[in-house]
């Protein structure tokens, strides 16, 4: 071969090399632009996983956001669903070595060469939020759990594999980890819910409190949605304290994943001092930082 030959053919690898360290950086500024913009508290929480594990977290917390913020961004729930289909064939494309040319799926198929990811929890994700395209007021709170399960937890369950964590007892505290940030997620975004008249606080409990949805949208705050507010909150802190029973047989290697809990507990907190007014919780995002580092440094959620 001569030297010209040998020459071009080493400049053209050099730049395909290039090229790939180009996409996958883009990729991974994608998803933390996201995460910073959407669900920063998350964000924060996953600069606490060790470096050779923290492009997993992004890229699984990054599809965890695209898939949950095309109820928020579609009014036609056909559009929607036309969206969770596409990310299900993503998902499939990915794991058959063909990922979409998305930065999603690029950061997952790049994450997928480090630890092996299971493909059973982004089915599951995408089933529920397929699910939730209707806007269900789930009936009663163990409805609520299990759509907390299903997306909130299948996330935590990703982390722990983006970890390399393998292990029933990191899996339960996941699972109540998540019911509580599933469950969480649906307090804190009642405000929201309220003003484009959708609900999620279980039926049964707003009838235990003589409250409709009606009464919400046309009322706001009563006392009654804080009796309500109230029941539910103190399900998602049940779960935090069966969590923390399941942690001193955790591995601590799994404790990055189950910082979830923190910013949880700090949302139910606020609420309390709020008197259980969904309208009036005042978080200091400032201070998530600080109670993150503290609760790594201590080893507790």
């Amino acid at each position: 071969m001569s030297p010209f030959h040998s020459t071009r053919r080493q400049v053209v690898t050099i730049c395909r090399r290039s090229q790939s360290t180009s996409t996958y950086q883009n990729a991974e500024e994608y998803a933390k632009k996201l995460l910073r913009n959407s669900d920063y508290e998350n964000y924060v929480a996953t600069l606490f996983i060790p470096p050779a594990a923290r492009t997993g977290a992004w890229a699984v917390r990054a599809f965890n956001v695209e898939t949950a913020l095309i109820r928020e961004n579609v009014k036609n729930p056909n559009l929607g669903k036309m969206r969770i289909d596409w990310w299900r064939d993503a998902i499939e494309k990915t794991y058959a070595g063909r990922p979409p040319n998305h930065p999603v799926t690029m950061l997952l198929a790049h994450s997928m060469d480090v630890a092996p990811l299971s493909h059973s929890w982004f089915k599951r994700i995408l089933t529920a939020r397929e699910a939730n395209l209707q806007d269900p007021q789930y009936p009663t709170i163990k409805d609520l759990e299990n759509y907390a399960e299903n997306t909130a937890s299948s996330v935590l369950y990703l982390l722990l594999e983006t970890l390399g964590i393998r292990d029933h007892h990191a899996d339960h505290a996941a699972s109540h980890v998540g019911k509580a940030g599933g469950i969480t997620t649906i307090l804190r975004g009642t405000p929201f819910h309220v003003k484009e008249r959708r609900f999620y606080l279980p039926s049964e409990i707003m009838a235990k409190h003589s409250l409709s949805t009606e009464d919400v949208f046309r009322n706001g705050p009563s006392h009654e949605l804080e009796e309500v507010a109230f029941e539910v909150a103190t399900t998602a802190n049940d779960h935090l304290i069966t969590a923390r029973s399941f942690l001193k047989d955790t591995p601590m290697s799994a404790l990055p994943a189950l910082l979830a809990a923190i910013p949880c507990d700090a949302y139910l907190q606020a609420l309390e001092k709020a008197n259980f007014n969904l309208f009036e919780v005042k978080l200091a995002r400032w201070k998530m930082l600080y109670k993150l580092w503290s609760a790594a440094r201590k080893g507790v959620i």
